[in-house]
C-alpha cells in the first residue's frame, strides 16, 4: 500500500543513524510540490526500481520537475497529474566515531614459540559516507541491508576478514605482536579503506587495541616475559610508576612537558593532537592497551588551571547506565563522566589535577589507574567489544 506525504523528513536525535528509509517498507506517493526537509549532516536519496536516483543536500526543498531530473525522465504521465512512487533514504554524513570491532571466532596463527594458537583481536574504527548513491546501490540494491545495525555488522565482519588475511601473511610471533600493533593497524587500514570505498564509505580511523591469545598461552607468555602481568590496580600502578617518577622532581609550570616526561619515562606512546590535546597509549599486560586523552586547557570554577585526563569505557546508552553506576563506588581514582564526540556521547573515566600541585609521581599514578580501571570495566561490564 502506498502512502501520500506532503512533507518528507527525518530527524536523527541519536546522531548515530547511517541510513533511514521512509517508508520502512514499500513506497510512497510523491506529489508535485511536496516538501522535502533534509537536516544538516544528511543527504536524501530517492530510491526507485532497485536503484538510487536523485540526491538532495541539507535544506528545505520543494519537489518539482526541475530538481528531480533523473526520475522525471522515466515518468509515463506528467508529474502534475499523477504522483510517482518511490522510497526516500536519509543518509547520515557525519563521522561515525568509536565503532567497535572484534573477532567473533578466534583467528588461527602459527607461532614459532607456541605452535598453532588461536587469537582474538579487538579495536575501534571511524568512518563516514563519501557517496550516498554508491552506498545505497551496493548495500541496499545488491545486498538488501537497509538498517544502520545491518550495515555496521557487515563492516565489522569485513574488518575481521581483512585482519585475518593480514595476520596470516606477516612474519611475527605472539611475543612480537604488542610492539607491532601500530604496524598491523596501518596495514589493515590500507586494505580495509579500499573495501570501504567500494561501498561509498571513507575509513577515517582504524585501531587495533589488542590481539589476545587463549588463557593457557597467555600464562606461558607471562612466564616468558620478565615479570607477571599485574592482577590488581595496586600492583599495576606500582609497575607503571618509573623510578624517575618516584624521585618527585620539582614541579614545572609547563603541564604538557610534565605529562610528556612521565609518558616517556614509562615508555608510553605519546601523540599530539590537532585540537591541542594529547593521547597516551598505556600497555596493559602483554596484549592489551588503553588510550588516555589529556586536555591542558580546562579550568575549574575558581579559574585554576587543570590537567584533565579521560579514557573511554563505551557509548553513553541507557542500557549501560545502571552498570556504570554500580561500578562507580569501586573506583579508586577518577569518576565516570560523559564526553562528547563526533559520533555521539561516550562514557569515560575522568580525573583532574591542579597544574600548580601536579608532579610526576601523581600524574604517573593517575594515568595508570584510570587506564587499568577502564580496561577492567570494558571486560567485566561490557563483555567482548565486538558484541557492543
Amino acid at each position: 500500500m502506498a502512502f501520500r506525504w506532503e512533507v518528507i523528513d527525518f530527524f536523527d536525535s541519536t546522531n548515530r543513524c547511517v541510513l533511514h528509509r521512509k517508508p520502512t517498507e514499500g513506497s510512497t506517493d510523491i506529489t508535485y510540490g511536496a516538501q522535502l526537509i533534509v537536516q544538516q549532516n544528511q543527504e536524501a536519496v530517492f530510491y526507485r526500481e532497485g536503484q538510487a536516483w536523485d540526491t538532495f543536500g541539507p535544506g528545505h526543498h520543494t519537489l518539482v520537475t526541475d530538481n528531480v531530473p533523473l526520475i522525471a525522465r522515466v515518468l509515463t504521465l506528467p508529474w502534475q497529474k499523477s504522483p510517482f512512487q518511490a522510497a526516500v533514504y536519509f543518509v547520515g554524513k557525519q563521522t561515525f566515531t568509536d565503532q567497535r570491532w572484534g573477532t567473533r571466532q578466534p583467528i588461527a596463527l602459527r607461532d614459532k614459540d607456541f605452535g598453532m594458537v588461536r587469537l582474538r583481536g579487538f579495536g575501534l574504527f571511524s568512518y563516514r559516507v563519501q557517496d550516498s548513491s554508491v552506498l545505497i546501490n551496493t548495500m541496499v540494491g545488491t545486498q538488501g541491508r537497509i538498517t544502520t545495525d545491518e550495515i555496521t555488522a557487515f563492516l565489522r565482519d569485513l574488518i575481521v576478514t581483512r585482519l585475518t588475511d593480514l595476520l596470516a601473511t606477516i612474519d611475527a610471533g605472539i611475543l612480537e605482536l604488542p610492539a607491532r600493533l601500530d604496524e598491523i593497524s596501518a596495514g589493515a587500514r590500507a586494505k580495509i579503506a579500499d573495501d570501504f570505498a567500494r561501498y561509498g564509505l571513507e575509513l577515517v580511523d582504524f585501531f587495533v587495541n589488542s590481539i589476545t591469545p587463549p588463557d593457557e598461552v597467555q600464562k606461558a607468555i607471562d612466564a616468558h616475559s620478565s615479570g607477571q602481568v599485574a592482577g590488581n590496580l595496586r600492583d599495576f600502578t606500582r609497575q607503571q610508576t618509573s623510578p624517575a617518577a618516584m624521585q618527585r622532581p620539582a614541579k614545572t609550570e609547563d603541564a604538557r612537558q610534565l605529562v610528556q616526561s612521565v609518558a616517556q619515562a614509562a615508555g608510553w606512546n605519546w601523540k599530539d593532537r590537532a585540537d591541542g590535546t594529547a593521547e597516551i597509549v598505556v600497555p596493559l599486560g602483554v596484549t592489551r592497551r588503553q588510550r588516555v586523552r589529556v586536555d591542558f586547557a580546562r579550568i575549574d570554577s575558581e579559574q585554576n588551571r587543570l590537567i584533565h585526563f579521560h579514557t573511554a569505557c563505551g557509548p553513553a546508552t541507557p542500557e549501560n547506565a545502571l552498570n556504570y553506576l554500580r561500578w562507580n563506588r569501586q573506583l579508586a581514582h577518577g569518576a565516570f563522566a560523559v564526553e562528547p564526540s563526533d559520533g555521539g556521547e561516550l562514557v569515560v573515566i575522568a580525573a583532574n589535577q591542579l597544574v600548580e600541585t601536579a608532579d610526576n609521581l601523581e600524574v604517573s599514578r593517575l594515568i595508570s589507574a584510570i587506564a587499568w580501571q577502564a580496561d577492567q570495566i570494558e571486560q567485566q561490564l561490557l563483555g567482548q567489544p565486538d558484541e557492543n
